[in-house]
């Protein structure tokens, strides 16, 4: 057994194995999982973390390179996805064994913390020290009998409307702790592209575009993935939620749900446009861990004690959160948090 970075000449191995394991019946499967490692600028092969047994790659384990924003610096996140085993090599500790080797690849290649997002909940990850954050959810039930309401949000063309785009996104999440710092590169790659980053519609003012809303309609629902417009701009938060209830309400959609801020504006004029109950709750999805403790406290700027937290849990909370009677006095003298919040179509 050997774990080690892909070889070019094992990458189609590695895109045979996403493919039989997370989309075996999907004919585009191939395509995809080729476009994550040729249309990713930020790839190298050492990224494809590989277990190789008998000659045959039988595990893999993809990090990507990401940086995320947290009290107003930018942190180098190694994030951790695609961690799957052959199914006739299952049950050795391959995973576990893999998610090791890239905690090591990590640290030593400049990564100040770790991020994954699990689908197999969080015990697995947790016996090896990740921590879950939570993030708030929302659900908001709609009366079916209620006024369609029209809006001017207009569709959005990527080489029209990219700088714009990427103005106002960071605008909207300069003062948010936990969202992705996105570059031109970032937004045209072709994960990008799989994973719907694109917002749906644009709401413009004056000829300027002033707010965009991404969001995907189900069976039942329709699911607000992100939502941004320029701050204190109430025209566009007002357009953005007209756009979802039109959305909703012409499909004939039983609800509005998604992930949002606890605090941002969008929930509040959902609520006062309907009578409608709002539901919050929250996911466990998201998991961290320190893997470079003096280069991600030199880039909080602060000075900390030797050595890893005590209590990572805790760190992260107080960390991600704003200040209270519990957190150390040199975290309490950085820029304010108000919670950590990661956008759904940055999920690797």
């Amino acid at each position: 057994m050997e774990i080690r970075g892909a070889k070019e000449s094992e990458l189609a191995e590695v895109v045979d194995l996403n493919c039989l394991v997370f989309r075996p019946t999907e004919a585009e499967a191939p395509a995809r999982y080729w476009s994550y490692l040729r249309e990713e600028s930020t790839y190298e092969l050492e990224q494809s973390r590989v277990l190789v047994d008998q000659g045959r790659v039988v595990a893999h384990l993809r990090v990507w390179d990401r940086q995320i924003r947290v009290r107003k610096a930018h942190l180098r996140v190694g994030g951790i996805g695609s961690v799957l085993t052959h199914p006739d090599f299952r049950g050795r500790g391959y995973a576990r064994a893999l998610l090791r080797d890239a905690e090591a690849y990590m640290a030593r290649s400049g990564y100040d913390l770790g991020m994954l997002f699990t689908i197999i909940g969080t015990s697995f990850y947790a016996k090896l020290d990740w921590v879950p954050i939570p993030l708030p959810t929302f659900a908001l039930d709609l009366d079916q009998h209620g006024e369609t309401p029209t809006t001017l949000g207009r569709n959005l063309d990527l080489e029209r409307d990219l700088s714009s785009l990427i103005a106002l996104y960071d605008a909207a999440n300069a003062d948010l702790t936990g969202t992705e710092v996105r570059t031109e590169a970032y937004w045209k790659s072709g994960p990008s592209r799989y994973r719907d980053l694109f917002p749906n519609k644009g709401i413009e003012q004056n000829g300027q575009l002033v707010g965009y809303l991404n969001y995907a309609v189900n069976t039942n629902d329709l699911e607000v993935r992100e939502a941004c417009f320029a701050p204190g701009n109430s025209r566009a938060c007002n357009e953005t939620a007209l756009i979802l209830f039109a959305e909703a309400r012409q499909k004939g959609l039983q609800a509005i749900k998604g992930s949002l801020p606890i605090d941002h504006p969008l929930i509040e004029r959902l609520c006062e446009l309907s009578d409608a109950q709002l539901h919050w709750s929250q996911h466990e999805k998201t998991m961290v861990k320190v893997l470079n403790w003096p280069d991600l406290t030199a880039k909080l700027g602060v000075q900390a004690t030797p050595g890893t937290p005590s209590d990572e849990s805790q760190f992260w909370n107080e960390l991600f959160n704003p200040a209270s009677e519990s957190t150390p006095s040199w975290l309490s003298k950085l820029p304010p948090a108000r919670g950590f919040f990661y956008w759904e179509p940055d999920v690797f």
